[in-house]
């Protein structure tokens, strides 16, 4: 007989059940008999000694195993559980980038305004500096032309004309002062590159570790107040990998990598701007094959958005079947089963592995495409760049110089270069989406039952008169297996009841029952005449003293694990506990 703590029973119940004690073998199958036992300490008067417990055992309530005896059942309707709770194949729902920014606080927000706006300063460096760059190249070839002369001649020959045509032209700036003028603004950019560069990297950077801070805090408190329902169709092996490694893709994807996603983006932008001033039939050239380009960006971000958020939760998994195995390694060792545990874990990673070939794969074509478009682009730049220069000295309209081709071929170049970098940063984007998708739906999920919650009555009175009436229950993994059908008991303070049986027949049920871990299909259970459901969580479990059939001691002192208990108690109640349960004598005699 399989033996459990529960609650105490009235003698004079047993009458309401007497017709389901079983008084032969029906079947084949020997009907149990379920006998409840529990210490009721809560009432008034405290039962005199243990070993007067089972003196008597028809002063215990005798109940059939409710999952051994076939019964019909009641016709009634259906209750699910909260369907959204049961992990599917899908997941949850995917998130918004934006709303991984949802628990910023006002500072977050500023240190993220200020990061965007160095950012953004940064990214215009380059293209200011290619301005800078284009000018003393054409002072160089101005002066190089000249050489010693004090003017510069330009020869043109119109079309249908033999004549040649010399015009004397300004004398050309002195070369020192353009390059001095070079030398200033490139430091006055570098020196503004390092203060932005500072300011973004660290702003946003500081930004994203508060965020995390907090949702690491709120995803482990979420997990906490969960109630024991969720936890029985959830699987939890692998909220460790969550807390490390998808809040470490989650910081990624709002840190450092905004500011550099913004830096390439201004950039690009920046250049097309330059380009088109300068030259924007050459520019119109040189951007003819960027729609194929931008196409396959796209396409990349949305295949790569999926494939890492599979990624993400193919190694969920696999840190899950590991920290299992870590955890039952007696087990796992006893029985030989070392092979085939490294077997189930690297067939958990084939899904990963898989979705980071694919993604690798295809971020791998779609970058060497778009290496072929843009180097394309730049042969036909400086053919058609020649092209128009050549033009404009044959028809004495001189639009393009060395400057212009020059500022036009490298902003585009670095506004390609900036285009290509924002694969990298929008791959973090999606990993951080796909991380997020999960423990946002923890953080965000009320519990049924919540232990956290302020709501419930608080009674000054407590007597602790238990009352099952009518009670259906199946636990949520197993909804079609029905654990209590009908329960009626009535039990007096200070009385002390056992219930046997055989294992899974709802014995410690009626505990967790009462201690609320889960609510009842149908029927209710009152103490002191109240509904438990209308009393306030916390408080009902801070009246109720429950000893396991295996105690958990958790990694710090036997005080602190006493202390447990009841928060806020002092050290000599503490003792007094220890004294009481007869543990204080071993307890001082172990090695500090």
């Amino acid at each position: 007989m399989a033996l459990a703590r529960c609650v105490s029973v009235a003698p004079d119940s047993t009458s309401a059940v007497d017709s389901l004690m079983p008084s032969k073998v029906e079947n084949g199958i020997l009907k149990f008999p379920l006998t409840f036992w529990i210490k009721e300490t809560v009432g008034p008067n405290l039962v005199n000694k243990d070993k007067e417990m089972f003196k008597d055992l028809s002063d215990c309530f005798k109940l059939n195993c409710l999952t051994r005896r076939t019964v019909k059942k009641p016709k009634r309707k259906k209750i699910k559980y909260n369907e959204e709770d049961t992990e599917t194949k899908k997941g949850p729902p995917p998130v918004s980038y934006f709303s991984l920014f949802r628990y910023a606080t006002c500072w977050d927000a500023i240190l993220i305004a200020v990061g965007l706006v160095s950012s953004a300063g940064t990214g215009i460096s380059f293209p200011a500096m290619v301005i800078f760059f284009g000018d003393i190249t054409q002072g160089f070839v101005n002066n190089g032309q000249n050489g010693s002369t004090a003017t510069n001649v330009s020869v043109c020959t119109p079309l249908n004309s033999t004549s040649i045509y010399n015009t004397n032209l300004d004398e050309p700036e002195d070369l020192m002062v353009i390059v001095e003028r070079f030398a200033i603004a490139v430091s006055i950019i570098g020196a503004a590159v390092a203060l932005f560069g500072y300011l973004f990297v660290s702003s946003l950077n500081a930004s994203a570790e508060n965020q995390v801070f907090r949702i690491r805090a709120l995803f482990f408190q979420s997990i906490i107040r969960q109630d024991i329902g969720w936890y029985d169709v959830t699987s939890t092996n692998d909220f460790a990998s969550k807390i490390t490694e998808d809040l470490n893709k989650i910081q990624e994807g709002i840190g450092e990598k905004i500011g550099m996603f913004l830096f390439s983006l201004v950039g690009f932008l920046a250049g097309l701007v330059n380009a088109f001033i300068y030259g924007w039939e050459l520019t119109l050239v040189i951007l003819a094959p960027m729609p194929v380009l931008v196409i396959g960006l796209g396409f990349l971000g949305k295949v790569t958005s999926n494939l890492a958020e599979k990624e993400s939760q193919a190694y969920s998994k696999a840190g899950g079947i590991a920290e299992e195995v870590i955890s039952g390694i007696r087990t796992v060792v006893a029985f030989g089963g070392a092979e085939k545990e490294v077997e189930r874990y690297q067939k958990s990673l084939v899904s990963a592995q898989e979705a980071g070939i694919k993604r690798g794969q295809l971020t791998g074509i779609s970058l060497g495409i778009s290496m072929l478009v843009l180097y394309g682009a730049y042969a036909l730049a400086f053919w058609f760049g020649t092209k128009l220069i050549l033009d404009g000295l044959l028809n004495c309209v001189v639009v393009y110089d060395a400057s212009n081709l020059l500022i036009v071929f490298f902003s585009v170049l670095g506004a390609a270069f900036s285009i290509g970098q924002l694969p990298t940063y929008l791959e973090s984007f999606a990993s951080a989406k796909g991380s997020a998708a999960a423990i946002f739906h923890v953080i965000e999920r009320v519990p049924a039952i919540d232990s956290a919650s302020d709501e419930g009555e608080e009674p000054k009175e407590f007597n602790g008169k238990i009352k099952f009436e009518n009670i259906h229950f199946n636990y949520p993994s197993r909804p079609d297996v029905k654990i209590l059908k009908g329960l009626n008991i009535e039990i007096e303070p200070g009385q002390t009841v056992a219930l046997v049986g055989s294992s899974g027949c709802g014995k410690s049920t009626c505990i967790q029952l009462v201690q609320r871990f889960y609510d009842v299909e149908s029927g209710k259970i009152t103490i002191d005449g109240r509904d438990i459901r209308d009393l306030h969580v916390g408080w009902l479990r801070g009246h109720i003293g429950v000893v396991g059939q295996e105690p958990v001691l958790f990694g710090t002192s036997i005080k602190e694990n006493i202390r447990y208990g009841k928060v806020g108690v002092g050290d000599e109640a503490i003792i007094r506990a220890a004294k009481e349960a007869n543990a204080h004598d071993f307890i001082t005699k172990l090695p500090q």
